[in-house]
This record gives C-alpha cells, sequence and structure tokens, in this order.
C-alpha cells in the first residue's frame, strides 16, 4: 500500500515557487514505495539517508535538528543541520513554538536518543521524525565548522552605518523578531518587524520578509532565532541570526571617550563612557593622573578592568549613584577584584552583603589623581540618591551665566537616574510616588539647576542611542531648555503630573532592588543577566 509520502504541503511549497520537480519528486516517491513495507512497520517515523539527501537536494522545506553535542557537530554536521540542545528549557519554551506544518528530522551519533526525543515531540503536534542510523549513515559531503551569526557589537556597528551612510552604500539589514506578539511588545530592538517562529513558514509570513536584505533573526536567548535562520536558509534567503538573542544584545558593551581640561592646563581628565547596547545602561571610567574611580558599573566586570588596563590607569575608587531597580549593580565585584574602595550613599538602606567600604554624604569629597569629586544629596528618584560633581576650582558655583571654555567645559556632573539628558528619573519605583515627586521637585530645582548652565550632565541611562563614537552627554542650560514645559510647573502640579503618571515597570525590579540592597544573595553574573532582559524604564521623558 502507498501512504502519500509526497506530503501536500510539499506539493504546495513546490508550486508556489515555479520549482519543476516532477521528475524528482516522482523518483522521491518510488524511493518510498520500494521501501513501502519497512516504512509501514516504523509508522514512517524515520527518515533514511538516502531520502534526507533527496529531500535536501530538492529545496523541500523541513527542519534539520543535530541534538549531539556542540563540539561533535563543529567538527562535521550534515549541511543544512541546526545544533539544537535538548533539555527542559527547550521542551518547555522552545518545542511548543515550533512550525506544526514542517517536518522535523532529528540527527544525533546513533539514532536511538533522536528516536526517543521524536517519539516524545509527536503528541505535541509536530511532525518528527529521527534519521536511521544516525549520523554514521550519512553517505555525502559534511560541513565542519559553525555558522557565523552575528555579534551584538557588529549589529550595532551595522545599524549605526545604516544611520549615517547614503541610501546608495549602506548594508541594507532586516531585523526579523521571532517571539510571540507580547514577548515583542514587551521590548524589542527599534527596526525589527515581529513574525512568531511557528508561523514563519506560512505562505503570508513568508511575503513580507525582503529576499534583497541580509535578514537579522532574533529571540531571547539565541535558540529560536537559530531555527528560525535554518527555516529562512531553506526558503534561499540571506539569513543570519543574533548571537545570544536579546539577552547578549542587553549585556553587550560598547565604548567610547573623550578628555576634558582641568585647573592645571597641561593635565586633563580621560573619560571613558561604557554603554550597555540594548539595556540603556551607562557607567563612567574617570581617570586622572593614572588613578581611575568607576561610576555605576553593571556586569561583567571584566570589561572596566580590561578597559583600565588599555589607558593604563589602576581603578582605585567605584561608586554607585542609587540603589538601582533595573539592574544588578556590579560595583561590589569590581571593588573585590581591583582593590578598590567602594563609595556608596549614606542615606540608602544597605544591609548586610549589600553594604560598602565607605558611606558617603552630601559635601564629602573623593580624590582620585588630581581631581576632587564632590558628593551631592540628590533624592527623588530614591530617597539615598546622590550625584558626583568634578569642578577643577573649587566648589560653591551657583552661579547661571554662561561660562564656556573655547573647546569643553571643565566641570562634570554624574547624575544617575535623577537626571537625563532628556529627562528626570520617576519617583514611583519603591511605591512612594506621592512622597518623592515633592523631593525630586526640591532637588531639581533648588539644587541641580542652581549649578551653572555650563555643566556637563553624564546620567546612568540613555533612551535615545547615538552612533558609538558619540559620548551621550549634555549641559544643564541644555536639558532646562528641552524640559521647559515639565520644568515650569508650579511644585503642586509636578507632583500630581508625576504622581497621576502609569508606566510600565523594569524587569523583575523587586527582586534586582532586594539584590542591590543586599537583602538577597545574587548566584552570580548569569543570574544578573537574566533578570535585567528587558528595556530601561527608569526615566520619565521631558
Amino acid at each position: 500500500m502507498y501512504h502519500g509520502y509526497c506530503l501536500p504541503s510539499e506539493i504546495h511549497f513546490a508550486t508556489n515557487y515555479n520549482v519543476n520537480l516532477s521528475y524528482k519528486y516522482c523518483y522521491y516517491n518510488f524511493l518510498y514505495m520500494v521501501n513501502q513495507q519497512e516504512i509501514y512497520q516504523n509508522n514512517g517515523f524515520y527518515v533514511t539517508s538516502d531520502e534526507l539527501k533527496l529531500k535536501l537536494d530538492n529545496g523541500l522545506p523541513l527542519m534539520l535538528f543535530d541534538i549531539r553535542d556542540s563540539k561533535q557537530f563543529e567538527q562535521k554536521h550534515i549541511p543544512g543541520s541546526a545544533c539544537a540542545v535538548c533539555n527542559e528549557e527547550s521542551k518547555k519554551n522552545i518545542m511548543p513554538r515550533l512550525p506544526k506544518d514542517m517536518e522535523i528530522v532529528l540527527i544525533g551519533e546513533n539514532e536511538e536518543y533522536p528516536k526517543q526525543m521524536s517519539e516524545m515531540m509527536r503528541p505535541i503536534g509536530l511532525n518528527a521524525k529521527y534519521l536511521e542510523g544516525g549520523i554514521l549513515s550519512w553517505k555525502w559531503q559534511f560541513n565542519e565548522s559553525l555558522d557565523k551569526d552575528i555579534s551584538p557589537q557588529e549589529l550595532k556597528r551595522l545599524l549605526d552605518s545604516s544611520s549615517t551612510s547614503s541610501s546608495n552604500d549602506k548594508e541594507t539589514l532586516f531585523l526579523l523578531d521571532v517571539r510571540e506578539p507580547d514577548e515583542y511588545k514587551q521590548w524589542n530592538i527599534d527596526g525589527s518587524i515581529n513574525i512568531p517562529l511557528g508561523k514563519l513558514s506560512e505562505e503570508e509570513s513568508l511575503i513580507l520578509i525582503p529576499k534583497d536584505k541580509k535578514i537579522v533573526t532574533i529571540c531571547p536567548h539565541g535558540n529560536r532565532a537559530t531555527i528560525a535562520k535554518y527555516i529562512l536558509e531553506r526558503y534561499g534567503y540571506n539569513a543570519a541570526s543574533l548571537e545570544g538573542g536579546l539577552k547578549a544584545w542587553s549585556f553587550s558593551f560598547e565604548y567610547t571617550s573623550d578628555e576634558y581640561p582641568t585647573s592645571n592646563e597641561s593635565a586633563k581628565v580621560m573619560l571613558i563612557q561604557l554603554r550597555r547596547i540594548g539595556k540603556g545602561c551607562m557607567s563612567y571610567i574617570l581617570d586622572s593622573e593614572g588613578q581611575s574611580i568607576v561610576i555605576d558599573p553593571v556586569y561583567p566586570v571584566d570589561d572596566y578592568i580590561q578597559k583600565a588596563s588599555e589607558i593604563g590607569t589602576k581603578i582605585s575608587a567605584v561608586a554607585d549613584t542609587h540603589q538601582h531597580a533595573d539592574h544588578v549593580s556590579a560595583a561590589k565585584e569590581l571593588a573585590k577584584k581591583t582593590g578598590a574602595i567602594y563609595y556608596q550613599s549614606s542615606y540608602e538602606n544597605y544591609v548586610g552583603e549589600g553594604k560598602g567600604d565607605k558611606q558617603v554624604k552630601d559635601g564629602d569629597v573623593i580624590d582620585i589623581g588630581k581631581i576632587k569629586i564632590k558628593v551631592l544629596y540628590t533624592p527623588g528618584h530614591t530617597n539615598g540618591s546622590i550625584s558626583f560633581l568634578v569642578k577643577s576650582n573649587g566648589y560653591g558655583d551657583n552661579n547661571n551665566n554662561n561660562n564656556n571654555n573655547n573647546n569643553k567645559n571643565d566641570k562634570l556632573l554624574f547624575t544617575g537616574d535623577t537626571l537625563f539628558v532628556n529627562g528626570i528619573g520617576r519617583p514611583d519605583l519603591r511605591d512612594k510616588a506621592k512622597e518623592f515627586a515633592p523631593t525630586l521637585y526640591d532637588t531639581l530645582h533648588n539644587k541641580l539647576f542652581r549649578l551653572s548652565k555650563d555643566v556637563i550632565v553624564f546620567p546612568a541611562h540613555f533612551d535615545r542611542d547615538l552612533p558609538s563614537p558619540q559620548v551621550i552627554s549634555s549641559t544643564m542650560g541644555e536639558i532646562e531648555k528641552k524640559g521647559h514645559d515639565l520644568l515650569k510647573l508650579d511644585k503642586q502640579s509636578f507632583v500630581d503630573k508625576l504622581s497621576s503618571l502609569v508606566m510600565p515597570t523594569p524587569s523583575n525590579f523587586k527582586e534586582i532592588i532586594a539584590i542591590n540592597t543586599g537583602n538577597k544573595p545574587l548566584l552570580g553574573p548569569s543570574e544578573a543577566f537574566e533578570l535585567e532582559i528587558g528595556p530601561d524604564r527608569c526615566s520619565i521623558s521631558m
């Protein structure tokens, strides 16, 4: 009996793409008919290497998953296959989202484990089979290296190039997010479009994806995106996946730097701005005469150590501006690795392992090389927020005149999440918006905006990215102009407006706060990365 293994979906694929495969399809059916008795006995739940080769040669839509370990896959694998990990995470989050209309072939060193996995996948509606005899049965050419995916840094470079180059010479990219719609709405890369993995092989989805662009597939950790990449390649697309997914996009750094004059005309302060590409976090290395302070560091800490080594500076101090709600502070870990002193706000409630080496208060001064950093108490975003003012010619300049140098200003202010280049810190993340909003108003009007208008502000977050060579900063005067509509409000109107805002909160923010205060231990950097996946949500735009 012939069981019709020339599947309707396969015929549909061939006719829609005008492929004349009549002879090959007849031969393909003939192979099945010759082996019909053996296939019938096994319910058609495996494919032979000859059958798989024919399907690959004919360009039929299928997913080929190599479930050996990654080292074996790297040494040799069947062309067109993807290295897939079969664990509890993939069973829970990947398998249910696979397309139900495509044949899936599992490949192992032998057939036993793939056979077990295919039996587990079929009850959830997947057309899963295994390669009879495993990879040892494959008689044709192998690939010997992993396909190169695109790193977060390379994707950022290409996006920067696209935004600054002419339309004639820029590389064209198409960002394809294959998560579920509810995941996509929570957070996504600007310019990406959403087609869930389970719908990717549908004709109405494929027509939305251009053939003349490089497709970059995106998902949380890279697993679904890798599957999507191989599906698209089977349909003739030039596809790559974002290496490490949005998790890697969130914690990968880019760097930019600049120099600022001090009162000593022959000496300068070197500033390195470290930016989390996808998260929006910013931290700083500030160097003077081979000594440096790191402000608001995040994981991974080795990036700071490497950058300090590159510019020949010793990290002698580490500081947090406040207890962060959107990321886990790496200050203590960095101080431990470098032998630096860890400075914290004395106004925040740190306990146990959350406590640093020194708690500082308004007016305290930290010496770094030839510069002095003054602590300013600037509550409102949190009750204990502080800012750090670097000023070369003494302190106390509260005039409102523009005192610009011909090149750069000589006063630097690190504001944490109290003041941004285009916004202010939100006062509601401790569920005390009505209590914190009046304090934030006083901080802005009675302290920060009484500083000279040429003071340069360096915040701890950004929400509008710039190409990597540019430092994200602004002067007090520029920020005051941008925020005129909000800042002109009287105190009660300001409080009423901020208290009435309803905004999404950072991912896992209560758990992150508990870790940063010392009330909950951090199991390691990997836990921090998982907790932090998602956008920055600490600001109110002006």
